[in-house]
């Protein structure tokens, strides 16, 4: 199994999150815009270079903003501002981009790959490898416990269902939402399915799930994966 994690949107608490990683000798990656337009809290600039200086960073935008709909002009600041701050933060070339909300389009994507990202990561759930496109890089699942008919109705919606049938059906039918994804590592422990779990720090916080999360990560490290960040697809 390749295990992969990432998180968004920058709140100070992934901090916590990369400590956790550490602890078990996993790594990840953090999407992390300037500001939050939503109103969440988001990480001092010391605090995005400490846990750049052992995990990737990439850009959420500049404000957090849903970029389908956004005038051209404004679509492009956010986009490209996003990624110049990060860097000035830094101190180095920012390569991976994560689209708020997972919201885009074609339009969209060329944006991105105009501002000289090398990927971005959607939130297309259901994954065991990391897709065809490496402008909607595709997820696994969400470290949250989504009810089952949630996570129907997001299977149904995104297509593909050949491709993404294995990783839902580990997951759809279990009543413990946490056994469900201990499952899941279980099921691809041994083969080279990629794994890609992804979340929000400041949910984890609001709902108190890090207990749960630790276990979950513990159960993991203890099948030796092989880990890698999202920029190490490509």
């Amino acid at each position: 199994m390749i295990f992969v994690t990432s998180w968004d949107d920058g709140h100070p608490s992934d901090a916590r999150i990369a400590e956790m990683l550490d602890l078990h000798g996993l790594t990840g990656t953090f999407y992390i815009p300037i500001r939050n337009s939503e109103g969440h809290a988001v990480m001092s600039a010391t605090a995005m270079r400490d846990i750049g200086q052992h995990f990737e960073i990439g850009s959420h935008t500049l404000d957090h903003k849903y970029l389908p709909g956004l005038p051209i002009m404004e679509c492009k600041r956010q986009i490209n501002e996003g990624k110049l701050q990060l860097e000035g933060i830094l101190g180095h070339k920012v390569d991976g981009f994560c689209y708020p909300g997972g919201k885009q389009n074609t339009a969209i994507q060329q944006m991105v790959k105009d501002a000289g990202f090398t990927y971005a990561r959607g939130v297309d759930n259901f994954w065991l490898n990391c897709g065809t496109d490496r402008f909607n890089v595709p997820t696994t699942i969400q470290f949250y416990p989504h009810p089952r008919h949630v996570l129907w109705r997001n299977f149904v919606r995104r297509g593909n269902y050949i491709e993404r049938s294995r990783a839902f059906a580990c997951v759809a039918g279990a009543t413990d939402w946490l056994y469900s994804l201990k499952r899941l590592a279980d099921s691809y422990a041994e083969t080279d399915s990629v794994v890609h779990i992804w979340g929000h720090s400041w949910e984890i916080e609001k709902n108190n799930l890090w207990s749960p999360l630790n276990e979950l990560l513990k159960h993991v490290s203890q099948l030796k994966p092989r880990i890698c960040r999202v920029d190490e697809f490509f």
